[in-house]
């Protein structure tokens, strides 16, 4: 079966195959192809024992031939996410157990280095500040 066969073969399995589909179908076909063979080039330019050089023109054309064929199988509804567009599904949602659970969980963490604070009496505070407002240091205070 050629790639042409099976992406039409998906596509019919999906239940929205039509012939306008061919043209696009033969050029993610093609790009498919393409690909491979550039993989092959860049794969050969690699020195014995090493890796290939993400610098080598090759890699640029590789780059450029996914995004094509993931324009092309994003057009025919080939993605998880062109597929949710085309059937009109929304997004899969996230149980909200799930979130509660993780919510809770980091709650309890956090709650375990909660440290008892005694609370300032304020308007002690104020008063004091209030009587010593000449700058100089009360009882107990460095001076200056």
């Amino acid at each position: 079966m050629t790639k042409e066969q099976i992406y039409a073969a998906q596509l019919k399995g999906l239940g929205y195959y039509q012939e306008a589909f061919e043209p696009l179908i033969k050029e993610l076909s093609q790009a498919e192809r393409q690909r491979t063979r550039a993989q092959k080039a860049w794969s050969a330019t690699a020195p014995p024992g090493g890796k290939p050089s993400f610098l080598d023109p090759h890699w640029a054309i590789i780059q450029e031939l996914d995004r094509k064929i993931l324009a092309y199988r994003e057009a025919l509804g080939l993605t998880p996410k062109a597929l949710r567009r085309l059937m009109g599904s929304p997004e899969p949602p996230v149980p909200q157990d799930l979130i509660s659970e993780k919510l809770s969980a980091i709650a309890a963490r956090v709650g375990a280095y909660e440290v008892d604070v005694p609370k300032l009496d304020t308007e002690k505070l104020l008063t004091a500040s209030s009587a010593n407002s000449d700058g100089s240091p009360q009882e107990g205070e460095p001076g200056p």
